[in-house]
């Protein structure tokens, strides 16, 4: 369902990948007319990745209404787009467990390294932003990503 404004008029799941396939995991959420959470921001592997298809690394969608990034794990299928998704401009918090962002810089380097640069400060410059943006919550706490 969509208003007049083009935003979602009830809470709305849009399937930015992995609906056709195992990995890829992006899924974003809209609250209403208003803000929407990203689920995950994940690159495609194996049988889901088509070497033909940069646009699958891609952040191909407004990014304006994300209000935050929730991380539900740290694999690469669930994790590996967020350097496109800062890219593009997102810069509100990216939403995980402490042990996870203890991981996050890890597995990001390692797939910037593989797939993006082994350009040692670019890395670095990135890591240092994504550690701004982490937000490290311990298990089983709420927390508000916005007010109303």
């Amino acid at each position: 369902m969509v208003n007049h404004g083009g935003k979602p008029a009830l809470s709305t799941l849009v399937h930015r990948g992995g609906a056709n396939g195992v990995t890829g995991s992006c899924h974003q959420l809209y609250a209403r007319a208003g803000p929407s959470l990203l689920i995950d921001c994940g690159l495609f592997q194996g049988q889901d990745a088509d070497p033909a298809r940069f646009d699958q690394m891609t952040v191909d969608f407004d990014v304006d209404s994300i209000k935050a990034v929730v991380i539900t794990h740290v694999h690469i299928d669930h994790v590996g787009r967020l350097p496109y998704l800062l890219a593009a401009g997102f810069d509100g918090p990216v939403i995980c467990s402490i042990p996870s962002a203890r991981l996050l810089p890890l597995v990001i380097e390692d797939a910037l390294k593989i797939g993006f640069t082994r350009d040692r400060a670019l890395i670095e410059r990135f890591l240092e932003r994504l550690e701004q943006q982490v937000v490290a919550l311990e298990y089983d706490r709420w927390h508000s990503v916005v007010n109303n």
